[in-house]
């Protein structure tokens, strides 16, 4: 059994709020509080627990009793959430990672303040790195690599052998075909599919489905009946 650990949570916003959430429902773990910076203080609780700004954290939440937890989403190519890990860091917290319990990672290895989602398959000798987040119900193929604070969205489908550099974001539903390799930075849009290699920074997006210009009552009635 998983020992019990004292959990120190940067930010009181909604990622936060989730990580909390997640971290009670499904583990034993303990969050004991929230840090945030100087600017951003407007309580002193969230949820019933202290809030601390970051020149109080170590005194308040030593590192050597406290780990500590970023759940912020893609800002900025993921360089919010990056920049608030590190400054954790520099602190001289660890940090925990949160993967939820139906998901089967026997042969998977995960860094630290990783956010992974319920509804994973994962598939053998897959390596994930530092400050990934994965949400619902992806794919993720033998020996693929995640690297360092990649975003993941709901339904993405990796397969077999693909690399996803850092930094990157993959939206709703992308597909990365087998063996291929994605730049550092890339934005891959919902729905798109790769299917060679890419270049750093490279924005990969299609079109959404348009609207068919007529009413859905009609419609309905079109393919019951149709003309």
């Amino acid at each position: 059994m998983m020992e019990r650990q004292r959990i120190v949570i940067f930010g009181v916003g909604s990622g936060a709020e989730m990580a909390r959430r997640h971290f009670t429902a499904d583990t034993l773990h303990e969050i004991s509080g929230h840090i945030v910076d100087r600017e951003h203080l407007t309580e002193r609780t969230f949820g019933g627990l202290p809030v601390v700004i970051v020149d109080e954290a170590t005194a308040r939440f030593p590192p050597e009793r406290y780990l500590a937890f970023v759940l912020l989403g893609a800002s900025e190519m993921n360089s919010v959430r990056i920049k608030k890990y590190q400054l954790l860091k520099s602190l001289g917290y660890q940090f925990i990672s949160f993967i939820h319990s139906s998901n089967r990672i026997a042969s998977a290895k995960f860094g630290e303040n990783c956010f992974v989602l319920e509804n994973q398959s994962i598939n053998l000798d897959v390596v994930v790195g530092n400050n990934v987040v994965i949400w619902s119900g992806c794919q993720i193929g033998d020996r693929t690599k995640i690297e360092d604070n990649v975003f993941m969205a709901s339904h993405v489908v990796l397969a077999g052998d693909s690399l996803i550099g850092e930094s990157s974001y993959l939206g709703i539903n992308c597909a990365v075909a087998n063996g291929v390799k994605l730049g550092k930075r890339c934005f891959v849009g919902a729905n798109a599919l790769i299917a060679s290699d890419t270049n750093e920074g490279a924005v990969h997006v299609v079109e959404p489905t348009p609207p068919l210009g007529i009413d859905s009552r009609r419609f309905a009635k079109m393919i019951r009946h149709p003309i």
